[in-house]
């Protein structure tokens, strides 16, 4: 069956035409084809690696897998720069990336991890400007509070600002708000004391550390209703944000 695939194929008819022609379905003859093409193409590999090798001698077809696989696997390995070989012939990941980025990471309604990077470039621009060595400026992280408010417009509902050690690249902000939306930053401060941030992650939301709240005032409603009291009883229910805390 194979075999008058492929010669119907050479002929120039399309899967199509030869499932027709032949009265099997075209899903069969997408798979033999697929499978006569994928063996041609193990075997033009095996050729051009023996070609540039200097080897003459014929393969089966198992050992061209094999050498396909070991090709392949030689040029994946060369291709990656951002791998480097380890101890034992293990790869690991390289210790920075020379970019620009902060991520934060929910831990729990009152934790978050955060970790980040400053380019080479962003640095030497910051040691020009500063005349000081990138290590001795000193640096600091900002917590700001955007809940229901636009970041980029530069509006927040409060702010938290404190200086970080030397060479720390991640931090657990904690504690925090449960059901609030933050965004952190890395940066310096100035000569002046001013925060000076450089990298700051999306805005992130805490997740609720309670249930939403939906019929928590059934009890006193009902209680008014029966008549079992006489006036309405007053409720101290409105935390902050309480109608955004409401619809989330």
């Amino acid at each position: 069956m194979e075999e008058k695939i492929v010669s119907l194929k050479q002929q120039g008819l399309t899967l199509k035409q030869i499932a027709a022609e032949l009265d099997v379905p075209i899903g069969k003859v997408q798979y033999a084809w697929r499978k006569w093409r994928n063996r041609q193409q193990q075997v033009e590999d095996v050729t051009a690696v023996n070609k540039k090798s200097g080897k003459k001698e014929k393969t089966t077809i198992a050992e061209s897998q094999k050498q396909v696989a070991s090709a392949r696997e030689v040029n994946e390995v060369s291709a990656s720069p951002l791998l480097e070989t380890g101890p034992e012939g293990y790869w690991k990941l390289p210790d920075r990336y020379n970019v620009d980025f902060l991520h934060a990471v929910v831990q729990s309604p009152n934790s978050v991890y955060v970790c980040w990077e400053v380019s080479d470039l962003v640095k030497e621009t910051l040691e020009l400007q500063f005349m000081r060595k990138w290590e001795e400026l000193p640096k600091a992280f900002r917590i700001l509070d955007v809940t229901l408010l636009d970041y980029a417009s530069g509006h927040t509902n409060r702010s938290y600002t404190f200086d970080l050690p030397e060479m720390t690249n991640s931090w657990f902000v904690r504690p925090l708000d449960p059901n609030t939306t933050y965004v952190f930053e890395f940066g310096i401060r100035t000569m002046e004391g001013e925060f000076l941030p450089i990298v700051a992650s999306e805005p992130l939301d805490t997740p609720r550390a309670e249930p939403g709240g939906a019929g928590r005032f059934a009890e006193p409603v009902r209680r008014w209703q029966y008549g079992e009291v006489d006036s309405p009883e007053l409720l101290d229910t409105l935390p902050k944000y309480a109608a955004y805390r409401l619809v989330r």
